[in-house]
């Protein structure tokens, strides 16, 4: 009762180049409750910030998670076992704590107090009741085409899934309801929610990206285009007067468009002509373009305020000035010679990022530094071992990170599995058969194929376009 979404029609091709599923995750943040601890405990001096310092032992933890896996969307909720802890002190080796609770995606060790590692250590390690399932109720158009994009607004209100079958469906997350669907013209590649969660852009396999509203029932209005190619992933961030507009496609390039303002979004086509800046360097298909969040205190320090990381099947990782278009640090970019970065992961502080590499269970840790103002990458190393090699990873805002990856069972089907910190969480899980799993990586797809002139021509006898010429011709 908990899954939407149907089994996919027979016959129905995963896009246009036969992609195999992916799995994708969202994490939803539940409102934190405290409760006051200690005699004369003097709670009314808590302003309700997240901040590590003023974190509450006792604090009731609750997390909700949505997975997407073919055609199927499911979420689970979690809650923090009370009266429960890790005892900090526990080990009977003899070496300092510090060591013992090294936080592998953030080197507490070495950045934070000790107080902060066994924090990090505890968050961890804390237990959980058993997953509750939480019911999603569709409207009369559930998915029938592959799931491509899973994707959850910065207010925690709306998620939205889209794929294959060239729909949009916006959720709530306080019913769990589908709100709406909106029919695209093309399969959607690609998509996100404005940096103040008033809209929602959808990228298509055509280089076109529309603008829908979150509140509004009109017809999805054209914003912005790639010319000829695939638009492969689109974030959103603030910055400059009104924001920008990322989009990474095919063609080994990254767009930066300045956002139109909400009240022009849906006002005429073409709201978004102005181009803030290309960005080139990669040698591959764009997989990944996440914006970094900072801390003010930090982004005080840094020359460059408008700030993005991308990722791509070149396995570089760079970061850009959304400005310019230029590079950070041109010689501070990573390349990770173990294979095609599939998702990128950023921590709400804006210190470290994971990365997940294609078939690799475990994830490079990168963290984000500075050195005369100027914004760097560093690579820390590769974190733990994981149960599956994780196709989607996100942090959660007390930086835990947790991760989506696929396990082959006897059967010949393939199961979506939700693990935390690399351990897998029981109660979360979508199956699907040998058959609906099948199809080529992303990778294979977006990569383009080198033919001779005679094998180009024999592949344009066969277009429709070309057809439909020849027969206008004959008629004539």
């Amino acid at each position: 009762a908990a899954a939407v979404g149907g089994r996919r029609a027979t016959g129905v091709v995963d896009g246009a180049h036969d992609a195999a599923p992916r799995a994708m995750m969202c994490v939803f943040e539940g409102e934190r409750r405290r409760r006051d601890v200690g005699d004369g405990g003097g709670g009314g001096g808590n302003d309700g910030s997240e901040s590590e310092s003023d974190e509450s032992e006792s604090e009731a933890y609750e997390l909700r998670v949505g997975m997407a896996y073919g055609t199927r969307v499911v979420v689970a909720e979690w809650r923090g076992m009370d009266g429960v802890r890790v005892d900090d002190d526990d080990d009977d080796d003899g070496e300092d704590d510090a060591m013992d609770s090294d936080d592998e995606y953030g080197g507490y060790s070495s950045s934070s107090s000790e107080d902060d590692i066994k924090r990090m250590k505890r968050r961890r390690e804390r237990p959980l009741t058993p997953a509750k399932m939480i019911e999603l109720k569709d409207d009369a158009t559930p998915h029938t085409g592959i799931i491509r994009v899973f994707k959850v607004s910065d207010d925690g209100k709306w998620f939205i899934t889209a794929g294959d079958d060239k729909m949009v469906k916006l959720w709530s997350t306080d019913s769990w309801t589908c709100a709406r669907t909106v029919s695209m013209p093309k399969k959607v590649s690609a998509a996100a929610f404005t940096h103040d969660s008033k809209h929602y852009f959808c990228a298509d396999k055509f280089g076109e990206v529309h603008s829908c509203a979150v509140d509004d029932r009109a017809d999805p209005v054209l914003v912005l285009g790639h010319c000829s190619t695939i638009i492969t992933d689109l974030e959103c961030m603030a910055g400059g007067k009104t924001g920008y507009v990322l989009t990474g496609d095919r063609e080994n390039k990254i767009r930066v468009s300045v956002m139109p303002k909400p009240e022009d979004r849906m006002r005429f086509p073409g709201s978004a002509p102005e181009i803030q800046s290309f960005c080139y360097a990669h040698t591959a298909h764009v997989s990944c373009v996440r914006k970094v969040v900072q801390k003010p205190k930090v982004m005080e320090e840094w020359t460059t305020k408008d700030t993005f990381i991308s990722a791509s099947a070149d396995s570089y990782l760079r970061m850009w000035d959304a400005a310019s278009g230029k590079e950070t640090d041109p010689g501070a970019a990573i390349a990770f010679n173990n294979g095609t970065i599939v998702d990128v992961a950023t921590r709400y502080e804006g210190s470290h990022v994971a990365v997940a590499l294609e078939g690799r269970d475990t994830l490079g840790v990168v963290h984000l530094t500075q050195f005369r103002g100027v914004p760097k990458l560093f690579l820390v190393g590769w974190g733990p071992k994981w149960q599956h090699a994780p196709q989607s990873i996100k942090f959660d805002r007390q930086m835990l990170l947790f991760g989506v990856g696929l396990k082959t069972n006897d059967d010949g089907s393939t199961s979506a599995v939700l693990m935390r910190e690399g351990k897998v969480l029981d109660g979360l899980e979508i199956t699907l058969s040998a058959d609906e799993a099948a199809g080529k990586s992303l990778t294979t797809c977006f990569t383009k194929k080198i033919m001779s002139e005679d094998q180009r021509n024999s592949r344009k006898k066969d277009r429709r376009d070309v057809k439909l010429k020849r027969k206008a011709e004959e008629q004539l």
